[in-house]
């Protein structure tokens, strides 16, 4: 367009239409101070302005054409509308298309009908005329669509800025999670180790189930903080076998609590693990949730949490596989429980290549 602009001058100029082609160099003029200024940011304000200028230079040449023909000015209508519905390439292609077919009819001579219709001041100033609505057309669409992308990367970059400040802020929280469980821990090795265990246990089976990269690390946190919630028991019920009906009671307490912890943090697939990890396949666990009710995530730390609890009490590997069958479609979901076999085979392969290496 800024190519016709400047074509726009020099017809106005073919023509003696010095007004006209003053007003337009002053078009011409502004439109290029738009675009140097506008390209170095969004100034929605001086668009207006400049669209502003432009249309009153349009309006002056208008004025001074003597038209008064609604035909032409229905074509000229329809070419303007075009460029805001189907946008500039396809807008400025028919109006074009439609700006030279109507040029050429007022060109041939012969045409004495076209000549009798439209004065021959009229015929010579209409492409002229066409430019200058169309300029005008692509002022404002231009404008709109820098305004409406201009909106949209405000929008992109602040959803961009809110999620990024929600995961800095979850993993700031699972590191002083992290923290404090291991401060926690201390007191009991065993339980230290049974988190580490379940936590590598969960991501180990995460991965061979191919949850998506991100994931994994989340599981593996999962399993970590499984057992959070039992900072608020007292000390006593960490590493006790047996308790009495009462005290089961006081121990279920420690998935609510886990619960709580985590989803204050705003840690919601791990405040899940927390709440769900013992529930069974069948419906007999603490909150009496029942097949895919259970949460994938919860399930996943789940058999973990039965891996780690067998390794502790000195099974082997094999012996643990078949604890783990026995209770697939039982206790557990039977999908995971395959996985979490092949993982072990993978473990067991490991250790025998470590042996034989070194």
């Amino acid at each position: 367009m800024c190519f016709v602009t400047i074509w726009a001058i020099f017809y106005a100029y073919r023509f003696k239409s010095y007004n006209s082609m003053l007003l337009f160099a002053f078009s011409l003029f502004v439109w290029f101070a738009d675009a140097l200024i506008t390209n170095k940011g969004i100034f929605i304000y001086l668009d207006v302005i400049c669209v502003t200028l432009v249309s009153g230079a349009v309006d002056s040449v208008f004025m001074s054409g003597e038209l008064g023909f609604s035909s032409c000015f229905i074509c000229i209508t329809v070419a303007v509308i075009a460029i805001f519905i189907l946008g500039l390439f396809w807008g400025n292609l028919i109006a074009l298309l439609n700006f030279a077919f109507i040029t050429i009819l007022f060109s041939i001579d012969s045409l004495d009908w076209i000549h009798q219709a439209y004065s021959q001041k009229f015929c010579e100033r209409f492409p002229f005329m066409m430019i200058s609505f169309l300029a005008v057309a692509n002022f404002i669409v231009y404008g709109m669509n820098k305004y409406m992308i201009a909106q949209r990367n405000y929008r992109t970059n602040l959803n961009d800025l809110i999620v990024q400040g929600k995961r800095d802020r979850s993993e700031i929280s699972l590191k002083v999670l992290i923290t404090l469980h291991r401060a926690m821990t201390t007191k009991s090795p065993s339980m230290e180790k049974h988190a580490e265990d379940t936590g590598v246990w969960t991501n180990r089976i995460a991965i061979e189930m191919g949850l998506h990269n991100g994931a994994k690390q989340r599981y593996y946190y999962a399993g970590l903080l499984h057992d959070i919630g039992k900072s608020g028991l007292p000390d006593e019920f960490w590493d006790k076998e047996e308790l009495t009906d009462e005290e089961y009671e006081v121990y279920k307490k420690h998935v609510d609590i886990g619960y709580d912890i985590l989803k204050k943090l705003r840690l919601d697939e791990i405040s899940d693990a927390a709440l769900y990890h013992h529930e069974k396949w069948k419906g007999n666990g603490y909150k009496g949730l029942r097949g895919n009710e259970i949460p994938e995530i919860a399930r996943i730390v789940g058999v973990a949490n039965y891996i780690s609890r067998l390794s502790l009490r000195g099974l082997n590997y094999e012996d643990i596989k078949t604890e783990l069958i026995a209770e697939g479609g039982k206790a557990y979901d039977i999908r995971v429980v395959e996985v979490a076999c092949k993982v072990i085979d993978d473990r067991i392969k490991e250790e025998k290549e470590k042996e034989i290496f070194g």
